[in-house]
């Protein structure tokens, strides 16, 4: 594991930073399986010793740099469940690129992974509001509709990724949440 991947000092988070920005910036341009850490290096400005001090490999700064980039998109909201699907949804719409570069890569897993662990609070808070309404017709818990939301949403994302000429994410997403709220009596 690279020594300093939680160092609290802020130049070791600023050299993380400094990373992970250059990490999106060269996915956006190019497919991951054709990056390398002397690219990410390069675009960074720093060492590949300093790389190899925050991150085990490629992949490990590629993912982590999604991971920072996904919860950075919805640090500012306070609660509401719907406003953060959106948000998360309207950021993946608008670094389309990033996500086509990442598809079909081992990296793709721990990038999904990333997403679904964003989605999971939005999810488990609406799960939580239809519990009243879903506890006497059937006996779900709100963790098992949490875990359906999200594998709804996340299938949502991935019909919108196959079909290269849609530009239609936000309006599917809407779709889908107006489809769970009217289903869910919210």
């Amino acid at each position: 594991m690279a020594a300093r991947t939680h160092s609290a000092d802020p130049r070791a988070e600023r050299l993380r930073a400094r990373l992970r920005d250059a990490a999106l910036t060269l996915v956006t341009r190019r497919p991951v399986d054709e990056l390398t850490v002397a690219d990410l290096v390069a675009h960074a400005g720093v060492s590949r010793q300093a790389f190899y001090q925050h991150f085990g490999d490629r992949d490990d700064a590629i993912a982590t740099a999604f991971t920072a980039a996904f919860a950075a998109a919805t640090t500012d909201l306070d609660g509401d469940a719907r406003t953060r699907i959106l948000r998360l949804f309207d950021f993946a719409a608008e670094h389309r690129a990033m996500y086509r570069h990442v598809v079909g890569t081992a990296v793709a897993q721990r990038v999904v992974s990333a997403f679904r662990a964003e989605l999971l609070p939005a999810c488990t808070a609406i799960a939580e509001e239809a519990a009243p309404v879903l506890g006497p017709a059937a006996a779900l818990s709100p963790e098992a509709v949490s875990r359906f939301l999200v594998g709804g949403f996340m299938e949502v994302l991935r019909s919108w990724m196959e079909d290269p000429h849609s530009d239609d994410l936000r309006t599917r997403v809407t779709a889908a949440l107006d489809t769970v709220y009217a289903l869910l009596g919210l």
